[in-house]
């Protein structure tokens, strides 16, 4: 029974460790992108300031909360979207925007580009729609309006804010780590004491 259970440790010790280095791993290049993303997002607001000039966020991340982009973007998916310069938005693109419409006035939202005028150099009128909505955007939006060309999707993970945003959830995934830590920790002593009896 003591020789099972010793193998039983050790087994979990090995297989804690490789989880562990693995999970080391990802957090290591997680940090890694999050600070190259800070250090090109901090660069390009310091470039903006000194040139003088007003420009929405390099990149913005978005949850989507309404279903009028379905199949292509679902509710709870989180996008991505880049600042396109000098007006370089075409005619398909998924853009992100600051609405005129009377009933969303001010909110961001994020449609299809249907259609195009140019008014001037570097300034443009589009016509929008939702991909699930049978009728165009009843605002047009301007080229000043537009924070960014959506460039990645990320199913689903909205639904991590969905699970923070309550308490409960909160303290649940805080608990988790906290009770693996025990029983590893748990697992480590009965190892050590074992071995002190032989």
């Amino acid at each position: 029974m003591e020789l099972v259970l010793k193998n039983f440790i050790f087994n979990m010790r090995k297989a804690f460790k490789y989880f562990s280095s693995f999970l080391r791993l990802i957090l290591i290049l997680l940090l890694l992108f999050l600070f190259s993303f800070f250090v090109f997002y901090i660069a390009d607001l310091l470039f903006n300031v000194y040139s003088g000039k007003y420009h929405s966020p390099l990149f913005g991340f978005y949850i989507i909360v309404t279903p009028s982009m379905v199949p292509t973007i679902n509710v709870n998916d989180i996008i991505v979207v880049k600042r396109i310069s000098n007006d370089r938005y075409n005619l398909g693109d998924i853009i992100s925007f600051s609405s005129s419409d009377i009933n969303y006035n001010g909110l961001t939202i994020t449609h299809r580009i249907v259609g195009k005028k140019n008014i001037s150099n570097g300034n443009s009128i589009y016509t929008t729609k939702g991909d699930n909505n049978y009728l165009n955007d009843p605002s047009k939006v301007l080229t000043s309006s537009i924070y960014g060309k959506v460039i990645l999707k990320i199913p689903k993970m909205g639904n991590v804010r969905s699970i923070f945003s309550s308490p409960i959830n909160y303290y649940i995934c805080l608990l988790i780590p906290t009770f693996l830590f025990i029983i590893y920790e748990i697992l480590r002593i009965s190892i050590f004491l074992i071995n002190r009896k032989e």
